[in-house]
């Protein structure tokens, strides 16, 4: 492997309490790093229909590609929800940063290309200047409904304090303007009756239309309103 010697001695420490967590219940579990080099995976991910999870002493285990079971979508939300909580957590002294845990709620597949909603709860486990461990913990969500958006909770384990993580207004950088043509559009509104209601040309209107699409990477407007109700960006 081509784990940093440091790291790999600091996972060898958590991989007998990891193991021994895997044994109970039916949750998957792994140690992975801020590069998304995995140290440990769970062969409970078989539960999931993940049947290619390479032994945990050959080399494949390190690069294995886990993210790719997450729902494009979805992955896209996840990862910029990320960048909130890495924002978050960066401010914090090292041996604070150990003390908070995040569940998220996806999308994942499984190896016959179905989805399915499953949890994933991280937590630190050591942080180090440049990198850190982190214990991963997935298990199928208790809600199973279609169309829901990414949802996450950052909590402090020790307070329960719950923190906020928003990243639903500027998760595509819409404009005020946007907004409100997104939602009377969602609403059923034509670009003219729109404008109507705005008090502005439906050129106007259509010029933002475009905008919408292209922030969503989206053929039409319809498939930018879908995409803005999965991925959570609230319209109002």
């Amino acid at each position: 492997m081509s784990h940093t010697s440091a790291l790999d001695t600091l996972a060898q420490k958590y991989i007998p309490y990891v193991k021994m967590l895997a044994e109970i219940g039916n949750s998957a579990v792994f140690i992975v790093d801020k590069d998304e080099h995995y140290y440990f995976i769970s062969d409970k991910f078989k539960l999931f229909g993940y049947d290619d999870i390479p032994q945990n002493n050959s080399n494949e285990i390190q690069d294995y590609p886990l993210k790719r079971r997450i729902h494009p979508d979805d992955l896209a939300m996840k990862e910029l929800i990320d960048e909130k909580i890495r924002e978050f957590l960066s401010a914090l002294p090292k041996e604070e940063q150990v003390q908070y845990k995040y569940i998220y709620d996806y999308r994942g597949m499984a190896t016959n290309g179905t989805y399915g909603r499953v949890t994933n709860e991280v937590q630190l486990l050591e942080v180090t200047d440049d990198n850190y461990l982190a214990l991963g913990i997935i298990e199928i969500a208790p809600d199973q409904s279609e169309n829901l958006p990414v949802r996450v909770q950052m909590k402090h384990c020790i307070t329960g304090e719950i923190i906020p993580i928003k990243i639903e207004e500027d998760a595509f950088a819409l404009t005020p303007r946007e907004k409100e043509i997104l939602t009377l559009a969602s609403q059923g509104f034509s670009s003219k009756e729109i404008a109507e209601k705005l008090f502005i040309s439906t050129y106007t209107v259509n010029r933002h239309r475009q905008n919408i699409r292209e922030k969503f990477n989206a053929e039409s407007l319809i498939e930018a309103i879908d995409i803005a109700r999965r991925k959570g960006v609230f319209i109002r």
